[in-house]
């Protein structure tokens, strides 16, 4: 008889919540590596025993509870997930069969989290994790050297911690999820499918393709989340809520030295300016296979920028530039500090609950 417990049977299930430190049954399988990371934070106390070895009983704080997961084929009905797992807001999608996904995160205001459940485990049914009020501290988008699917890499940070093996903290409700699978049709975000514009302003985007250049990009997001406990009598070491701080979104790019790339009046000339330059970046995405009748999948980014660093690389035989943007606040051609466009087949409801129902 096999062993129990089969690192290919791992399985990784989300739901988004209707609201804080309510637990939600999985909505969706997702095609992910990487495992949760549970410290309980057990802590031996600083006390004299009369002996060399611990005596006295350790004790428990605020545990810390995250995963790292990565996507190694990133597919247009997984957006949402990250997407809204890092802006939040409650995002709901326009449309059907084929869903409109929008995002434009506030600068100047603070968006309401919106907050996921995870299930993780393998065959083994009485030893899956159940990880509550999850959010995304960190995300990063890679288009490969050659054209291929983008990957995805993100960091979750939890509030709150179950398990169908544990007495003190069981459960609530049952995991995992029964009847739930990994898409074997779901429609993959290639880079041979991508383009890239820039321009100095947003009107200037549509004709501010850069062709011949772009090898490589990383666009990275991040943001600082402080996890509120409070007293409440609750005998839980539970998060009460959550406090969003700075957020940082950066592009990095990997470019063969075009004319557009190097040289007078270019990106690595605006890079080199005395003053900041504000440019305008879009990546856009438009898949091969219809979402629904002639309306393709597709993933639009926008955003303005300014160069902070470049630095020097190689692609076979030939030089490359590197130049890395981090996006900013603008109040007045943009209007925000990000905006993104998702169309895909993933309807509310697959995601999980609608965030305040």
């Amino acid at each position: 008889m096999p062993i129990a417990g089969f690192v290919r049977l791992r399985k990784h299930q989300f739901a988004r919540q209707a609201v804080f430190g309510t637990n939600v049954a999985a909505t969706r399988a997702y095609p992910f590596g990487g495992t949760p990371s549970v410290e309980l934070n057990w802590t031996d106390p600083e006390v004299d025993v009369g002996s060399r070895d611990p005596v006295a009983a350790p004790y428990r704080v605020a545990p810390d509870l995250t995963a790292s997961l990565t996507d190694a084929a990133l597919a247009y009905n997984n957006l949402p997930l990250m997407l809204c797992g890092f802006f939040g807001g409650g995002v709901s999608p326009t449309g059907g069969p084929d869903y409109s996904w929008v995002y434009e995160p506030a600068s100047t205001t603070v968006d309401d989290p919106d907050l996921f459940t995870y299930e993780f485990g393998d065959d083994v049914l009485t030893d899956w994790f159940q990880l509550g009020d999850g959010m995304l501290e960190s995300l990063e988008f890679t288009g490969p050297d050659g054209l291929g699917p983008l990957t995805a890499s993100k960091t979750w940070r939890f509030g709150s911690v179950a398990s169908s093996g544990s007495t003190d903290s069981p459960d609530n409700p049952a995991v995992p999820t029964a009847g739930l699978s990994v898409s074997t049709t779901d429609a993959i975000v290639y880079l041979k499918d991508g383009k890239i514009a820039i321009a100095d302003s947003v009107a200037g985007l549509a004709a501010g393709q850069i062709s011949d250049a772009l090898h490589t990009f990383t666009l990275r997001l991040s943001q600082e989340i402080d996890v509120k406990r409070f007293a409440n009598g609750t005998q839980s070491f539970d998060a009460q809520a959550y406090g969003p701080g700075a957020r940082q979104i950066e592009l990095e790019c990997t470019w063969a030295k075009t004319s557009d790339i190097v040289g007078i009046s270019s990106e690595s000339d605006w890079w080199m300016s005395d003053a900041a330059v504000n440019r305008y970046v879009q990546l856009t995405f438009t898949s091969t296979v219809m979402a629904d009748g002639a309306t393709p999948y597709s993933w639009v980014v926008t955003m303005p920028m300014r160069y902070y660093t470049r630095t020097e690389g190689e692609i076979g035989g030939n030089t490359t530039v590197v130049l890395t943007g981090h996006a900013f606040y603008d109040p007045d051609d943009l209007d925000g500090v990000f905006t993104s466009t998702v169309v895909n087949t993933l309807a509310e409801a697959t995601l999980g609950s609608t965030p305040g129902s």
